[in-house]
């Protein structure tokens, strides 16, 4: 394969990424329209909030099992056509219960493509590129949400123009559909396949890949609180709290992620070059750092309109260094690691227990600020989001180890052993 197919191929696979988050950011910015036209309660703005969240957990469950017995490229394919048809249905809905529906069906998608995007770059790209490749690709994933964000302030005033972000996600899945119809199966993959689904889960409970399917899982499970919860919350936190526009509200929501499009080009230069781990470490605490502040500050001045009024500056100053403290570590290295540190044979497998442990974070994260910010003010929801994040400083502190130089493995049976007996054999990556 010549250079140049190589590249259409990580773009057509790494699509899917952009997509994922422009959807997220899509219904965030769709959520006060929604919330002020149908007078959605609290309770029922939580659960569409979270409704897509509910889908991804087990979107990347089924998937992740099914990549590991099918093969990668199918589900590549399925993903994205079920995800075109469910925001059709998303953007025609006619009452929020419809639309709460729907919004699943989109996070099954959604799911689907997590669990399996970044198994099948690790075994197509190798050793040497795929931190690099990787952090490429989800530096995408922010044009994802400023494109979603910059679509809905355009369109929120017009009438029905909540719909139209919704429905735009069905559109950008046509080309890359087209291109994704090339994709070559994963020779690694192909190489080292379980022989059953007994065969996944048998490796699965080998006690050295439960222990990092674990901490994976729960590192991404805390920042995941905060950063899918801020990115439902964004707009309407600058409504709620300072009284702005809706309108306004996106144009500000789009500002303050713009911080994410830099520093995550740090986390391109840096993450061959540092390793992972010191990027995770350092992202959770600056993001911990910042959201505890800004939840304190409000939780004191709670009920104080004026005081927020005047507390505009610091909140986007503190929100934009949460942003990039995310965007510089966690928001790529928990997505990556456990894809990096699994045999073959279970790579998607772990890898949507790992992201559906993300997304059960994104569900607490919408719950648990409702609910605290309904209770005692956002100031008490946002210092949530910073506990999470001082959580995850702590795990990867104390449980992460670095996996820059850690060479892709198949977990395969040796003739030589007695039955039932299986070793661990090292591979190269190979490239289609």
């Amino acid at each position: 394969m010549n250079v140049g197919s190589h590249r259409r191929v990580i773009v057509a696979v790494s699509a899917g990424v952009f997509i994922g988050t422009y959807d997220v950011a899509a219904i965030s910015v769709a959520l006060p329209k929604v919330v002020q036209i149908w007078h959605v309660s609290p309770s029922d703005m939580a659960l569409l909030g979270s409704s897509a969240f509910i889908g991804m957990m087990l979107g990347s469950m089924v998937a992740g099992f099914a990549a590991d017995y099918v093969g990668r490229r199918l589900i590549l394919l399925v993903d994205f056509l079920a995800y075109g048809i469910a925001s059709v249905l998303s953007a025609v809905s006619p009452n929020l219960t419809w639309l709460i529906l729907s919004r699943m069906i989109v996070g099954l998608a959604v799911g689907a493509e997590y669990a399996v995007v970044f198994p099948y770059l690790v075994e197509y790209i190798g050793q040497r590129d795929r931190g690099r490749i990787m952090a490429w690709a989800l530096w995408a994933a922010n044009f994802g949400m400023l494109f979603a964000y910059g679509l809905g302030a355009l369109t929120i005033n017009y009438p029905g123009g909540w719909r139209i972000p919704l429905a735009f996600g069905a559109l950008l899945v046509v080309p890359i559909l087209w291109w994704r119809r090339f994709l070559p199966e994963s020779l690694e993959w192909a190489s080292h396949r379980a022989s059953s689904w007994r065969d996944v889960i048998h490796i699965l409970s080998v006690p050295q890949y439960r222990n990092i399917v674990s901490v994976s899982a729960l590192t991404w499970l805390s920042y995941q609180v905060s950063d899918q919860g801020l990115t439902i919350f964004l707009p309407w936190m600058f409504v709620s709290i300072f009284g702005t526009s809706i309108s306004l509200a996106a144009w500000h929501s789009v500002i303050v992620k713009a911080v994410t499009i830099p520093a995550a080009l740090i986390t391109v230069w840096m993450i061959d070059r540092v390793g992972r781990r010191p990027l995770q470490l350092w992202g959770f605490w600056g993001r911990a750092a910042a959201l505890l502040l800004l939840g304190t500050l409000l939780l004191a001045i709670h009920g104080n309109i004026g005081h927020h009024q005047n507390l505009v500056g610091v909140a986007w100053v503190l929100l934009v260094l949460a942003y990039a403290a995310g965007a510089v570590g966690p928001d790529k290295t928990t997505v990556i690691t456990t894809a990096e540190r699994m045999p073959t044979e279970i790579r998607a497998s772990a890898q949507a227990i790992a992201e559906s442990s993300g997304r059960l974070g994104g569900i607490v994260g919408v719950l648990g600020y409702s609910f605290l910010s309904a209770l005692w003010g956002p100031g008490a929801g946002l210092i949530f989001f910073g506990a999470m994040a001082a959580i995850g400083t702590i795990l990867t502190w104390s449980f992460l180890p670095e996996t820059q130089h850690i060479a892709i493995y198949a977990y395969q049976e040796n003739s030589g052993c007695r039955e039932g007996q299986r070793v661990r054999v090292k591979k190269s990556a190979k490239r289609p």
